[in-house]
């Protein structure tokens, strides 16, 4: 059985854990590992005549609108440049490595514990985020982040003119707490036919025991580090990713405004999905387009973190911390989600200062098509490198 609520959205992700980090997150060959590890507990045998419940997910809609044509020729390929080890991807690293050489040190025997710990719980907490507002109205593990948040909402939307369109969510390890929920889960997100309450009961005892004896499921921030937009006005971000990111040497706060800012970035391409003009049809699911759209959303964060009418910021602060943030910026050109290199996607965020700083001379805050028309008078140069000046 898989989780399979499907809804017809655009889902834009940061990519940060899933997407751009896949490859330096290697998980071992399950299978072949699990089974050289003695099991340390047991727990009751899946029901007689039931199907196996293993690789339950939820399967999140694709990233790819392809109703937007435009004939292209710009960029045919992907030119790469260097990507190197960064402390972001250590702080990954480590939490993947404690995570699952904690799940070996309290494995069952059996392989389901696995699917439900290592899949099902990254999926239940995209739908508590996403779908069903479970604990998304504070930030922070303990809300210490709620009122930096609400007040950057309110800036963002003043800023480009978008009152009351976006909602804002957060994601908490807290949630894969909640037994109950994760029941309500496996009783509405599996399709039809509905899993049975025995295959259910037996899906719960994983979860009630690896909560009990493991210090990190569901604690491992890893669980809480969705950072993403849907075309239908959601923006969803864990606390553990803004922790990780904390972790690697950058301000609590300015990670909230950089993850905010880039994903408003997203929503105002999809607010103008088929009114602005893309020289490579945007959300077509393909590296090239995924790394325009992505580029384009670290430019209006440029812009908008450096603008005296937007968060105020200067530049010497933001691009120590954009630069920990880009290091996101991965290697992966021939995939889907390719984000852009760390320097392409710095490259593309100074830009969006330096026009925040000519624009600020006539004391104006440029419209949405405006900043979109800069960024792509100068997409080329951000790609293929070169100097570009903003009058």
């Amino acid at each position: 059985k898989k989780l399979t609520k499907k809804v017809p959205l655009i889902v834009l992700s940061l990519g940060l854990v899933l997407t751009s980090c896949s490859s330096d997150l290697d998980t071992p060959n399950v299978e072949q590992e699990l089974n050289t590890v003695s099991a340390k507990a047991s727990v009751s045998t899946l029901p007689d005549g039931s199907d196996s419940p293993k690789r339950i997910k939820w399967e999140k809609p694709g990233i790819a609108a392809t109703d937007f044509s435009v004939g292209n020729s710009l960029l045919n390929a992907v030119s790469p440049s260097e990507c190197e080890s960064t402390p972001f991807r250590s702080v990954l690293t480590n939490y993947n490595d404690l995570l699952f050489n904690d799940f070996l040190a309290n494995y069952t025997g059996n392989i389901d514990g696995y699917y439900v710990v290592f899949e099902d719980y990254f999926a239940i907490n995209q739908i508590a985020a996403r779908y069903e507002n479970k604990n998304t109205d504070y930030f922070g593990a303990n809300g210490e982040y709620t009122a930096f948040v609400n007040n950057s909402v309110r800036s963002l939307e003043k800023f480009w003119d978008m009152a009351d369109i976006v909602q804002v969510n957060g994601q908490h390890t807290a949630t894969l707490e909640d037994i109950d929920f994760i029941r309500y889960i496996y009783e509405n997100y599996t399709g039809s036919p509905a899993l049975p309450d025995e295959v259910i009961d037996y899906l719960l005892e994983f979860a009630v025991y690896y909560n009990t004896v493991s210090d990190q499921i569901p604690e491992n921030p890893l669980f809480a580090s969705d950072g993403f937009a849907t075309f239908d006005g959601t923006i969803v971000i864990g606390d553990g990713l803004v922790s990780m990111l904390a972790e690697a040497g950058i301000d609590p706060k300015v990670v909230w405004s950089s993850i905010l800012a880039h994903e408003w970035g997203h929503q105002i391409q999809f607010l103008n999905f088929g009114d602005f003009d893309y020289p490579i049809p945007a959300f077509d699911n393909t590296p090239e387009s995924t790394r325009m759209t992505e580029l384009e959303a670290d430019f209006l964060t440029g812009y908008y973190l450096t603008h005296k009418r937007g968060a105020t910021y200067n530049w010497k602060r933001v691009e120590g911390v954009l630069k920990s943030f880009f290091e996101i910026g991965d290697c992966g050109f021939a995939s889907n989600g390719h984000h852009g290199t760390p320097l392409q996607r710095m490259e593309s965020a100074k830009l969006g200062y330096e026009l925040a700083t000519s624009a600020q001379k006539k004391g104006k805050i440029l419209s949405q098509a405006e900043v979109h028309e800069a960024f792509l008078d100068n997409f080329s140069s951000i790609v293929n490198g070169g100097t570009v000046a903003f009058n």
